[in-house]
């Protein structure tokens, strides 16, 4: 139970970092969550955190490395495999070799075996972190792309040469000949059982898609299992663990490209749990930074007390030779596809996206207890918290400013004015309809124009504000028809009651809105003698239920409740019309009408025709598609903004299809 608790708390960090992070973008998430670990630090139940490395690399590493194999793009790794040896095993090997033995001559006091160790936990990089913080800019497309390819290859070669280190570091001794030995048969070995795994589990997914045994369920949970497996069957036989998962994923990779169209849900599903898998073990590894750091911190000082500026200046110094030794291999030792004119620009891009991460995190805490030096686990993780935090921040500052594009380029803002524009022509075409089927037409424009407003704030003053301007509108409006003997004085009086309790209803307070549905149940089992009617009163919202009511008192007497409404929306409408006018579109106006729109909906119109529904929503989608079309066509929408926006469609789609009941008012 304790550490079930441990977990969920470590998921909500990870969740309030990245709320935070949509509101303060010029802070990297990684911080965030280290903040958010160095929080939960506080609280006396996460004090003097302890976990075992061996788990956490099992548990967490593996599936991150695996998913990232899957993703890459092999078109680019077969164009790039020079790059890919130049800079995810040359570079490693030199990196660790001088790195180390600068660190080793510098401070004496970090053992040569250890120093190597340290160079080789900084090697690996985190493409993904820094992917965030870049500009669009077509011009660094390939300089990104070398990144990625990079940052999938070199984590697998810093694995191994953590471990070559850490080994000659324990046993006390190392040769050239052996390590390279143990090397190439990690190395080689890895990948040949990772590619031999992966392949039969293509043939095992294959047969199961022939049999129609191709569900979500069974296909996600056998992926899964895919990297703990190959990593423990690796390990066993003495192999690079790291290696046969990245193999396995490269070839998963290759067979999701081949299936294409076929379990196209599959597909999405595993697409969409592997995202909130990635991001969720990402952020759990800085959290555990986070709540570490004190406790290491504390030990460190506890040791020797002025250890630590001696370790962030250690830090420091390998980050800069780290840094210098990547800028200069970058500029003459990468090859760029294609010429480019900002040479230079490529290569102190490519240096400052070098960025230690993720992977570096984990090998440092997979270091083990036992070093016997004066240098231990604790301030080896400590110089890595110190790299990683400089060098995120370095590609925060500096990531932007290189990829920079035309100011008058904002590519959000122009994305986001493309589907407001795209959105709004599938409301005016669903409204063109409207007159034959307005129950339908209005039920899709609302589902349509909540688009529009999602993903603004709500002022609950001015909405009550609203809410009060439409409730005399309509007031106003009734009084008048009573003056004008157009309605006695008692379909006046109920009626006023009607609109004067839909004004109580719409503050969504929990009591009131339960003695409201106490009140409608219990009237419509009086009027049905029907017990379940009566549940089903209960069960509906009250704004639904108290129209259901009324209308029903006023039919029971012979009133015309409808035409009575009518006119009241029309006064209610006209007032927001106007309101509109002085304060344009908000989220609040929007609200309010819905409210109104929907209330003359289901009063006037009766239950909507499933059929013509669903005919109206296939024309709100057909339009969108036709917009986008017409606008690539006019050469106005690139390829790669059409693909956000048909994102955006299918995935309306798909809503509609798994959630058409919720769009069938009950």
């Amino acid at each position: 139970m304790t550490a079930t608790f441990f977990v969920l708390i470590i998921l909500l960090g990870v969740v309030a970092a990245n709320v935070v992070s949509n509101h303060i973008q010029w802070l990297p998430l990684p911080m965030l969550y280290i903040l958010g670990g160095l929080l939960l630090s506080v609280i006396p139940f996460y004090r003097h955190f302890l976990f075992n490395p061996e788990l956490f690399m099992f548990l967490v590493v593996t599936p991150l490395l695996y998913n990232d194999a899957q993703n890459a793009s092999r078109y680019w790794i077969g164009r790039g495999a020079v790059n890919i040896l130049s800079l995810s095993i040359l570079l490693v090997v030199t990196t660790v070799l001088v790195v180390g033995g600068l660190i080793n001559w510098l401070f004496p006091i970090v053992p040569l075996a250890l120093a190597f160790t340290l160079g080789a936990i900084v090697t690996p990089t985190d493409a993904s972190a820094v992917s965030a913080f870049a500009k669009p800019n077509p011009k660094f497309q390939i300089p990104f792309i070398i990144l990625q390819n990079e940052s999938l290859f070199n984590d697998a070669t810093g694995f191994v040469a953590f471990s070559l280190a850490l080994s000659a570091f324990l046993q006390g001794q190392f040769a050239w000949s052996h390590a390279i030995a143990l090397f190439l048969v990690e190395f080689v070995g890895g990948l040949l059982l990772g590619s031999l795994i992966g392949v039969l589990f293509h043939r095992l997914r294959l047969w199961l898609i022939s049999l129609a045994d191709d569900s979500p369920l069974i296909m996600i949970v056998l992926e899964l299992t895919v990297p703990f497996l190959v990593y423990y069957l690796a390990e066993e036989l003495d192999l690079s663990g790291i290696l046969a998962v990245v193999a396995a994923g490269l070839v998963q990779g290759v067979e999701n490209d081949n299936l294409r169209f076929v379990s196209a849900r599959m597909q999405l599903v595993k697409t969409n749990v592997w995202e909130v898998l990635e991001n969720a073990l990402t952020g759990i590894i800085f959290i555990l930074l986070g709540l570490s750091l004190p406790t290491i911190t504390l030990a460190i000082y506890a040791q020797h007390k002025n250890l630590l500026g001696l370790l962030v200046l250690i830090g420091i110094s390998l980050y800069i030779f780290k840094f210098i030794i990547r800028l200069v291999w970058t500029r003459y030792l990468v090859w760029m596809h294609l010429k480019s004119p900002h040479r230079w620009q490529d290569s102190w891009l490519m240096a400052v996206s070098g960025a230690s991460g993720t992977i570096s995190l984990s090998l440092a805490f997979s270091i083990p207890d036992n070093l016997h030096s004066y240098i231990n686990r604790n301030s080896l993780i400590f110089i890595i918290a110190v790299i990683i935090l400089i060098s995120l921040t370095v590609a925060a500052v500096f990531v932007p400013i290189i990829t920079k594009a035309d100011p008058a380029d904002n590519a959000k803002a122009h994305k986001h004015q493309w589907l407001r524009e795209m959105i709004m022509v599938a409301l005016n075409k669903v409204k063109q309809q409207s007159s034959d089927h307005p129950a339908e037409s209005q039920i899709v424009v609302d589902a349509l124009s909540q688009q529009l407003h999602q993903h603004g704030h709500t002022n609950k003053r001015h909405l009550r504000q609203l809410y009060q301007l439409a409730y005399h509108a309509e007031l106003t409006a009734v009084q008048e028809l009573e003056q004008d003997n157009k309605i006695t004085a008692t379909e006046s009086h109920y009626y006023q009651e009607f609109i004067s309790m839909s004004l109580y209803t719409v503050n969504n307070n929990p009591l009131k809105n339960f003695w409201l549905r106490v009140r409608f149940g219990m009237h419509t089992g009086r009027m049905s003698q029907n017990l379940q009617a009566t549940q089903n009163m209960f069960l509906t919202s009250p704004l639904i239920a108290e129209q259901y009511y009324w209308k029903h008192a006023f039919d029971k007497h012979g009133e015309d409740f409808a035409k009575i409404e009518n006119i009241g929306y029309n006064a209610a409408e006209h007032a927001l019309r106007n309101a509109r006018r002085q304060n344009k579109d908000t989220v609040e106006l929007h609200l309010v009408r819905r409210f109104y729109l929907q209330r003359h909906r289901r009063i006037n119109y009766g239950e909507p025709d499933p059929t013509i529904l669903y005919q109206t929503f296939l024309l709100a989608f057909h339009s969108e598609y036709e917009f986008m079309q017409q606008a690539i066509s006019d050469q106005k929408l690139s390829v790669a903004d059409a693909q956000i926006l048909q994102e955006h469609i299918v995935y309306d789609e798909m809503a509609y299809l798994q959630n058409n009941d919720a769009f069938t008012p009950q």
